[in-house]
């Protein structure tokens, strides 16, 4: 919820100030029941999608067989609140934001121009120092670096509504798995069950790979397979055809998956 198609604070005015990854999961299993499907033989996430396949396996243990987390943890950590509250005060700054209704009214104007912002702040944590620094982004048909930041990143933003995105974000920022076990995070990550295949990328600025490797270690089926890639973030997401090595690698492992 938050930023897709099914309630989103552009389809009410309504929406809540937080709802949580824990509360998308519980609707989400709200769901399952009414479908009547028993359990889960595999819950897979990218990012927040993995945030949520995780907190799956810790809320509703005996409904989860399998969990595959791909570049995404079990909280927003400090580096990720620091990247997440630069694109919240981008839009406090905007001349289109109303503190008394805490919402976006600009105009159309004002919103291309923060969804270019919005996609500028992304392209600097997107990807990795390695990724910029070799100019990987000529290899990719870009012909200079605005070519990238213009053509890659403004234009995935191009027709984001300020107000679905700033909802994405409290979801983001305020996830926490352990919120669901008392502040325990042991507890919360001890109680998850499934094999979980835990796969960031070496290269991530959202979901640090050293911070997840602790967390996969406290897990009862833990196993930290991490895509060694420069593409940062976008290594999860691997659709572009110069992409082989980390599609290929995360089909790999989610195959071994299957077959514990």
């Amino acid at each position: 919820l938050g930023n897709g198609q099914s309630f989103s604070p552009s389809h009410s005015d309504s929406y809540p100030s937080v709802v949580t990854i824990a509360d998308n999961v519980h609707m989400q299993n709200a769901m399952r029941a009414t479908l009547g499907i028993e359990s889960w033989k595999l819950v897979y996430g990218y990012s927040m999608g993995a945030m949520q396949a995780l907190h799956w396996g810790a809320l509703y243990p005996e409904k989860v067989e399998r969990i595959s987390a791909v570049c995404g943890g079990v909280l927003a950590g400090n580096i990720n609140k620091v990247f997440l509250q630069s694109l919240r005060h981008m839009v406090f700054a905007s001349k289109g934001w109303d503190m008394s209704s805490g919402r976006f009214i600009g105009s159309e104007e004002e919103r291309v121009r923060c969804m270019r912002a919005f996609a500028r702040i992304y392209a600097g944590w997107g990807m990795s120092e390695e990724f910029y620094g070799t100019a990987e982004f000529l290899d990719e048909g870009f012909q200079s670096l605005e070519d990238f930041a213009v053509n890659s990143y403004e234009a995935g933003f191009a027709n984001g509504n300020v107000n679905n995105l700033m909802a994405q974000i409290e979801t983001w920022r305020s996830s926490n798995i352990a919120d669901s076990f008392n502040g325990n995070l042991t507890h919360a990550l001890g109680s998850i069950s499934a094999p979980v295949v835990w796969m960031p990328c070496t290269s991530d600025k959202y979901f640090i790979s050293t911070e997840i490797e602790r967390h996969c270690k406290q897990l009862q089926r833990g196993h930290f397979r991490p895509i060694q890639s420069s593409w940062g973030h976008r290594a999860g997401d691997p659709w572009r055809e110069s992409q082989a090595a980390q599609l290929d690698h995360i089909r790999a492992n989610v195959k071994d998956l299957l077959g514990m």
